[in-house]
C-alpha cells in the first residue's frame, strides 16, 4: 500500500457533468480544513468531437487546466494540487493521449476503464450482452496499463459489476490484471466511494484485494464528486490507513516473535 494519510486522491468536479455545483476552491479549502497536504483533481478525460458522455468537453479543458494552475500558485504552502485526468484507454486515441501527456499540463494520468473498444469497432456500452464485458473491460485495461501512460488504475474491480458472486472467471481475470499490475508497475487504486458501497451495482470485491502479492503497488482514492463526499471518504481513508497500519504492525511483532524463538532454539542447540 502507498501510505500517505494526508493525500486526497482521485476528485472530480462539475465539469464531469455528473458532479456537485462546488467550485475547484471549495474542495481544496475543504482539503486544507481536513489536514491534507495533496489534492489530486482527476476529471474524466474529454475526446476529439466529444464522442462520450459524463466527462468536459474539449473546449472546457483549457480551463481547467487554468484555473487549477492559478489555484496551484494561490495555496502554495498551504497544499500541493495536482492537476490529472482520469480516462479510459482506447487504441484509436493513442495521439491524443500522447499530446496530452507531452503538453506538460498534468502531474498524473488515471486509468479508469469504465467501457472498451471491441474488435468489432463498437463500444462495450453499445454492446447488448454484457456477458463478457469483465474480460472486454480487463482487456482494454491492461492495453493501457502496458501503453506507460498511466500511473493509477482506477476502481480496477468495478469491471465486474455486473456480477453477482465472485466466481472463477473473476479469478481468472483478476490474477491477469495484478499480474500485469506487478509487470508494469502501475498502482491499483482501491476505491473509497465503491467500498462505501454508494453506487446501485456492485463495484467492490474485497475478494480482489485479498492476499495481493508482494510487489503489487495499492492506494486509496476517494472517488469524490462533492465536497461533502470528499470528506466523508477522506475520514474513511484515515480509519482504514490506521486499521492497516495497526494490523502490519501486529503483524511484524508476530513475525520477530516466531523469528527470536528460531534463533533461541538454533543458539540452544
Amino acid at each position: 500500500m502507498e501510505y500517505n494519510n494526508y493525500r486526497i486522491f482521485h476528485v472530480h468536479t462539475w465539469r464531469c457533468r455528473h458532479a456537485g455545483e462546488e467550485q475547484d476552491k471549495e474542495y481544496i479549502e475543504k482539503a486544507i480544513e481536513l489536514g491534507a497536504d495533496e489534492i489530486y483533481f482527476t476529471d474524466h478525460c474529454p475526446f476529439p468531437e466529444n464522442p462520450f458522455r459524463y466527462r468536459m468537453s474539449m473546449d472546457e479543458l483549457p480551463e481547467y487546466v487554468s484555473t487549477l494552475q492559478k489555484l496551484k500558485h494561490q495555496y502554495a504552502g498551504q497544499i500541493d494540487i495536482k492537476i490529472g485526468l482520469e480516462t479510459e484507454y482506447i487504441p484509436i486515441y493513442d495521439d491524443h493521449y500522447k499530446k496530452l501527456y507531452d503538453s506538460g499540463n498534468f502531474d498524473t494520468f488515471v486509468l479508469g476503464q469504465h467501457f472498451s473498444l471491441l474488435p468489432n469497432g463498437c463500444y462495450t456500452f453499445e454492446s447488448k450482452e454484457k456477458i463478457s464485458e469483465p474480460k472486454d473491460l480487463a482487456n482494454g485495461m491492461m492495453q493501457g496499463m502496458e501503453s506507460g501512460l498511466f500511473s493509477v488504475v482506477a476502481h480496477p474491480d468495478q469491471i465486474f459489476r455486473r456480477k453477482k458472486i465472485w466466481d472463477e472467471e473473476c479469478k481468472a481475470i483478476s490474477r491477469e490484471i495484478i499480474d500485469c499490475a506487478a509487470r508494469t508497475g502501475v498502482i491499483l487504486e482501491q476505491n473509497i466511494s465503491n467500498l462505501l458501497g454508494k453506487k446501485k451495482k456492485r463495484t467492490y470485491w474485497p475478494e480482489f484485494w485479498k492476499e495481493l502479492p508482494q510487489g503489487v503497488r495499492t492506494m486509496y482514492g476517494v472517488d469524490a464528486h462533492s465536497v461533502a463526499e470528499l470528506e466523508t471518504n477522506y475520514l474513511k481513508q484515515q480509519e482504514l490507513i490506521d486499521n492497516d497500519i495497526r494490523r502490519i504492525g501486529e503483524e511484524l511483532i508476530q513475525k520477530n516473535i516466531v523469528a527470536l524463538r528460531a534463533l533461541a532454539e538454533w543458539e540452544s542447540e
